[in-house]
């Protein structure tokens, strides 16, 4: 409860500053004289602790129960934090109060408020202001604002897009597929920091400084490369890079034919762990080890339908997204057991039931196929966390809140680094009434994938697990960057909508709900006509009274309810 108090309290609303620094809570960075200071994620937070509670001493329990969130950790961690804050910030910024804790007293702090912010915080203004720019250009130049990010207490990396070589657009998806592949094998580690396929990505196409990317990403390491394929061969550079120091550490040329591809991943995802992660024990080595295709025509095209329905999803692009659905069940066709063809459809049919946009059709169906999908590739693969994710959101969203818990949480156990099975998971979550639990599982999303260009779904979820817990200033801001990110998007609406309704902003929400009619009239109709899928009978009544509020057919004034301390 602390921890879930604490974080509401102190969203990432204000930056303080003194003496030589700036600490920005929203940026999870900490300037000295106006650069990024390297310190750890657990410093970071125990020093963003002792600033926001610097009015008072704070206990060491206190201290560990925020920082070390569900993890019994000596004290002794405690008081290594404390003196590396000293070493950096100075000795006499924090006290020891004896029998008591600690408490930050450097004097002349000066806190800035930043309001309502827009993400990303730092966007560079010739993008954001110049009229002369297009919107995709204004979107592409702030995608990737120029700050550092607290490093992880384990290796941390990052694998960028390997570079196509084969002179072909439509071998685009291979080297894109091996990319992704390695990022998963990679993620299966525990002892590994993994950054996710989606931020990876952003920086597809571009010519880049491995040192940038590592400070934006908050990682040590970056893997780049590139594959040519030609007919039944394939040749694989890669090279791996320390960033704190520039240094190519390890590099390797792999000449395979294309049945060894498997093989290729296994060897660049163990030469790298052995590489960089020496702590990694032993009985973690055998993770990367994968149910290998019976056809290799058919996980070809498993392969094109994964690239189109994650373009499909990103455009939001219902008829591409059709596309990649046939393409994996004409996988199927050739091969009932292609794991991949099964995780594509999975996926697909689980955006098709749960995101809004494109909620249409026969549900009934397409839930059976997606939750059947799902069932078959955990019987090939019991240890790909990512079925259980599908599954979870799946069967929470027609109402199995329990068993979706289950599958969603055993799938987070499976790889906690996959931020795909972590979202899915707050997802679950939100539809069961577990709302802070939601939002330490986006956050922990969010963090593998900072750059991630789906991430207005990190912030509508948000939105909607506050509104829930009657925090409706802090739903406003994550549902007013939620937008600002996917206007086009009917979950953004609708965590917009229900915020602002409970936060008193009625004529803000109509302008929302009519924007989200028009994007999705079919949407909008069954959000005034049908009980959302929500486990709590109260939580329902509180969606249906902000929505109908919103639509003009309650009277403002009973917004007010959404506000009262005892259930509607």
């Amino acid at each position: 409860d602390a921890v879930a108090r604490h974080s509401r309290k102190h969203r990432l609303t204000n930056s303080y500053r003194f003496d030589r620094f700036e600490l920005l809570p929203a940026r999870r960075q900490l300037l000295v004289d106006g650069h990024p200071a390297l310190l750890g994620a657990r410093a970071f937070e125990l020093l963003l602790c002792l600033v926001q509670h610097r009015e008072r001493v704070m206990g060491k329990d206190e201290l560990l129960a925020l920082v070390w969130p569900g993890l019994v950790v000596e004290e002794n961690n405690l008081t290594v934090q404390v003196s590396a804050l000293r070493k950096l910030c100075g000795a006499n910024a924090i006290i020891t109060v004896a029998g008591r804790g600690y408490q930050f007293v450097q004097p002349g702090l000066e806190i800035q408020e930043l309001g309502t912010p827009s993400f990303p915080p730092s966007a560079p203004p010739s993008a954001a202001s110049d009229p002369t720019w297009s919107a995709p250009e204004r979107r592409k130049a702030t995608l990737l604002p120029g700050h550092s990010l607290a490093l992880p207490e384990k290796p941390s990396i990052v694998v960028l897009p390997f570079v196509n070589l084969s002179g072909e657009r439509e071998q685009e998806y291979f080297a894109d597929g091996l990319t992704e592949d390695i990022t998963t094998e990679l993620s299966r580690f525990r002892s590994l920091f993994v950054i996710a396929r989606n931020s990876a990505f952003a920086y597809k196409g571009r010519a880049v400084d491995v040192r940038q990317v590592a400070s934006e990403l908050g990682v040590r390491y970056v893997l780049e490369g590139s594959a040519r394929r030609s007919g039944a061969r394939v040749r694989v550079n890669a090279q791996l890079i320390d960033a704190l120091s520039g240094n190519h550490i390890w590099a390797n040329i792999y000449d395979r034919v294309i049945e060894d591809v498997f093989d290729l991943q296994e060897d660049l995802a163990q030469s790298i762990v052995s590489t960089i992660a020496t702590q990694v024990q032993m009985t973690e080595q055998g993770i990367a080890r994968r149910l290998r295709p019976g056809n290799l025509r058919a996980h070809d095209m498993a392969m094109r339908a994964h690239a189109n329905s994650l373009e499909a999803h990103r455009r939001n692009d219902r008829a591409l997204w059709d596309q990649a659905l046939g393409e994996a069940r004409q996988a199927l066709t050739l091969d009932a057991n292609n794991l991949l063809a099964h995780l594509v459809i999975a996926e697909i049919q689980t955006r098709h039931v749960g995101v809004p946009q494109f909620a249409e059709g026969d549900l009934t169906a397409a839930w059976k196929e997606g939750i059947s999908a799902a069932g078959k590739a955990m019987e090939l693969d019991p240890a790909d966390s990512r079925a259980y994710g599908w599954a979870g959101f799946l069967m929470a969203v027609a109402g199995f809140y329990d068993e979706g818990l289950a599958y969603a949480r055993k799938g987070l156990a499976l790889n906690p680094n996959d931020c795909i099975t972590l979202s899915n998971l707050a997802a679950t979550e939100v539809w069961s009434g577990e709302y802070e639990e939601a939002l330490v599982h986006v956050a922990a999303a969010e963090r593998l994938s900072p750059r991630d260009a789906n991430r207005y779904l990190f912030n509508s979820c948000r939105a909607a697990a506050c509104f829930f817990l009657q925090d409706f200033e802090a739903g406003i801001e994550f549902a007013t960057v939620s937008v600002q990110e996917a206007p086009q998007s009917v979950m953004s609406q609708m965590s917009l909508i229900l915020v602002a309704v409970g936060a008193g902003q009625v004529e803000r929400a109509k302008t929302a709900f009519e924007t989200m009619r028009t994007l999705s009239p079919a949407y909008a109709h069954r959000a005034l006509t049908q009980d959302a899928p929500l486990r709590k009978p109260e939580d329902r009544k509180r969606f249906t009274l902000a929505t109908r509020i919103a639509a003009g057919l309650e009277a403002p004034a009973r917004s007010a309810e959404l506000r009262r301390a005892v259930p509607l």
